[in-house]
């Protein structure tokens, strides 16, 4: 009688073998030198082993990358380990997770190969996008610089400086010039989002004077304001600080992008800027202390425009979900995303809400001092 055999077999019955052959997982149990002992019916297809009388003996680190060292790194740290698993012809990751068994471990072992195979190509996605847009930023001069040479020397053809245009050339160089300057405005918002984007993007954080830079802003877009006639609006009289701590320029082209937004967007109505300490309902939304509401700045930006439709918010702020969507689409998304992008780089919050016909609030949410 193989005494030693009953005995095996009497613990592993105590152990309460139906319900771990019957898990999912593999589950492996070792004596405290790592040789591998008993195993569940998963553990016996997954690594190929055997429980027969004469099968030889099986340590854990031969199946498993590192195995004891990993199976004490989860103990000791109480949470599970991804580690790297081999059997003949394969290799997996695996979550390990380890508890005390007699004198012994027993190991929980989870396939985790799909799940880490996601993550590793999103991540090679993540940098390959990542590179892709600093190659893009670093070309941006060989980009626009022949568009604006094109579009100069049209304006110079219409201006007189080659001579006189026939009608019919004048026509054919008038479309040269405006379709040269819709491509340079496309490809300079296409260039500022893969800028914003990228690895070589360095934010600049300072103190400077949130109003005059606002201003500046729409100053620049004062001639699309007034071709529409559109009434505006900047309100920042009750604010108690104007100078934050934060990237000037982040915030300045984030400002932009929503304002040129908010103006192709609205064809009759207004358009409304205000700067405000965020309300008790607003520091509860963004998560904010109201005790340091004052810590904090809030910009919002109204229009009376016709407003997004339900189903375009959820990719609103991604261009890439947007190609499909007509040029107007992605350019806006190309705007707000790297409105976004650039509002994160200044350690600030963006939110966007819309209502169809009744137009758009965007607000941001800005650190005043240096966090």
């Amino acid at each position: 009688m193989n005494v030693k055999k009953i005995a095996k077999n009497l613990w592993w019955a105590l152990t309460s073998f139906q319900t771990i052959n019957n898990l999912p997982d593999a589950v492996i149990f070792t004596d405290k030198e790592g040789c591998i002992t008993r195993f569940n019916k998963k553990a016996r297809e997954v690594f190929e082993l055997s429980d027969a009388d004469d099968a030889p003996l099986v340590y854990f680190d031969t199946i498993v990358k590192d195995g004891m060292d990993n199976v004490k790194k989860s103990l000791k740290n109480n949470k599970p380990v991804l580690s790297t698993a081999t059997i003949p012809a394969r290799e997996f990751y695996v979550e390990l997770n380890a508890s005390k068994s007699g004198l012994g471990y027993c190991v929980n072992l989870r396939d985790m190969t799909k799940l880490t195979d996601e993550i590793v190509n999103e991540d090679k996605i993540m940098r390959f996008n990542s590179e892709k847009n600093a190659m893009l930023s670093k070309l941006e001069g060989d980009i626009k610089s022949p568009l604006t040479s094109i579009s100069g020397f049209a304006q110079g053809l219409l201006d007189g400086l080659g001579g006189n245009l026939t009608e019919k050339q004048a026509k054919y160089v008038k479309i040269i010039n405006s379709n040269s300057e819709d491509l340079y405005n496309f490809m300079d918002k296409l260039l500022e989002f893969s800028y914003a984007e990228s690895s070589i993007y360095e934010s600049e954080f300072h103190k400077f004077d949130i109003v005059e830079a606002l201003k500046s802003v729409i100053k620049d877009c004062e001639n699309d304001l007034n071709a529409k006639k559109l009434t505006f609006d900047f309100d920042y009289d009750k604010i108690e600080k104007r100078n934050v701590y934060t990237d000037s320029n982040a915030v300045k082209r984030a400002f932009k992008n929503i304002l040129e937004t908010a103006i192709s967007m609205t064809e009759t109505g207004y358009i409304t800027v205000k700067l405000s300490t965020p309300d008790e309902l607003t520091s509860i939304k963004y998560n904010i202390n109201p005790e340091n509401a004052k810590s904090y700045l809030q910009i919002t930006i109204r229009d009376t425009g016709v407003g997004i439709q339900e189903e375009d918010m959820k990719y609103l702020c991604e261009p890439y979900a947007q190609l499909e969507k007509g040029k107007k689409n992605f350019l806006r998304a190309l705007k707000l995303g790297s409105a976004s992008i650039l509002v994160k780089r200044a350690n600030g919050l963006i939110n966007i809400t819309s209502e169809i016909m009744k137009g758009t609030k965007f607000e941001i949410i800005l650190p005043i001092e240096k966090v």
